[in-house]
């Protein structure tokens, strides 16, 4: 999907090392660290470290079916208006709720100099890209990973049999995630997983609070480019839960249904689609702390966490999908190609790479 270009103008990684196997420690109903004293100094260092704080909080940009929680216009100020442009590496964040098949019916439409991921959590969608050219129908829960590369065609709907039947109605994010420059200029690639690792979620005395389903990093098949984590997590009432993160990396908590304080801010948050953007941390603040009410109904919340890529980029909409360049003018020159490639079409097989703007290569 590319829900940035159809959605009027609105005002309104694996984590690192320590992380990972502190995180396995802590949550994974299956292997921990063998040697004793290792599990010991991990779970000290979770002990001793603080949380990771909370830089803004921001509600979603709501339009129809479709809200905007990161991500705003283009280099000619097209697209949705949005109050949180990005939280590097995380260029874009829309959500979903879709009730009919053949949703959104845009058709093949470009993608250029990012890596994109549709995180489905319920219902069905049909994928194509201009690689493959075969359609691929993904059942939730799902990842779907796009590496766009130099550039790929591709097209994504729902599949929904029975539109009445609430429980057939697909609900997903898709998260567009910045990439260097050198993979701007490398060969796309799609992946996809649908055999998705879930894992206990246990708070610093051991105790079974929730769940956390990994949609990529977490032991999910998908190779991303740079470290990235994506996980949903369900947290039951009155726990608190420490979420191990790479303090080097930047990323956000959405808050999806509940109630649950994130990091240090001083109230809970009950709105959906919230999005809490991590501060930058320092050495020591190596997890995000989530403490839910008493009550009777858990929390869901998206974690996504990943590398700070650092560099620039420039978003151009094209054809119902973007380019991203390291400038506006080689955006909107590549575009531009784009653009004539999606009006008089090609011969199939031959839809991508886009490359770069040939006359920004000539120099």
């Amino acid at each position: 999907f590319i829900f940035s270009s159809v959605m009027p103008a609105a005002s309104c990684q694996p984590i690192m090392n320590l992380s990972r196997v502190t995180l396995s420690f802590l949550t994974s109903t299956g292997t921990s660290p063998s040697n004793t004293s290792h599990r010991r100094s991990l779970a000290t260092l979770l002990t001793m470290s603080s949380g990771r704080k909370i830089s803004q909080v921001v509600p979603p940009t709501a339009s129809g079916p479709i809200s905007r929680l990161i991500g705003t216009v283009d280099v000619d100020g097209k697209g949705t208006n949005h109050p949180l442009p990005q939280v590097d590496p995380f260029m874009l964040l829309d959500q979903g709720i879709l009730t009919e098949s053949d949703k959104p019916p845009f058709g093949a439409h470009p993608h250029r100099g990012h890596s994109v991921v549709t995180v489905l959590t319920q219902g069905q969608v049909k994928s194509w890209d201009s690689f493959a050219q075969t359609d691929t129908v993904v059942k939730a829960p799902a990842s779907y990973w796009v590496d766009a590369g130099s550039g790929v065609f591709h097209d994504e709907t729902t599949v929904v049999p029975d539109p009445s039947d609430p429980g057939q109605h697909v609900s997903l994010f898709q998260l567009w995630i910045s990439v260097k420059e050198e993979d701007r200029i490398k060969p796309a690639a799609v992946q996809y997983d649908t055999n998705l690792p879930t894992v206990d979620a246990k708070d610093a005395e051991g105790n079974v609070v929730g769940t956390i389903l990994y949609y990529v990093g977490g032991g999910v098949s998908i190779q991303t480019p740079h470290p990235v984590t994506v996980a949903f997590i369900t947290q039951e009432p009155g726990t608190v839960l420490k979420f191990p993160i790479d303090p080097t990396h930047g990323g956000f908590a959405v808050h999806i249904k509940g109630a649950a304080k994130y990091g240090d801010t001083m109230t809970e948050t009950t709105q959906v689609n919230v999005v809490h953007e991590l501060a930058n941390a320092d050495a020591l603040e190596t997890h995000l702390e989530v403490a839910t009410p008493d009550g009777d109904s858990p929390a869901n919340y998206l974690v996504c966490v990943g590398e700070k890529i650092g560099e620039p980029w420039f978003k151009k909409l094209v054809a119902n999908g973007a380019v991203i360049a390291k400038s506006a003018e080689e955006a909107r020159e590549i575009a531009s190609r784009v653009e004539g490639y999606s009006k008089n079409g090609l011969p199939k097989g031959n839809f991508a790479p886009f490359g770069v703007a040939p006359s920004l290569n000539q120099e």
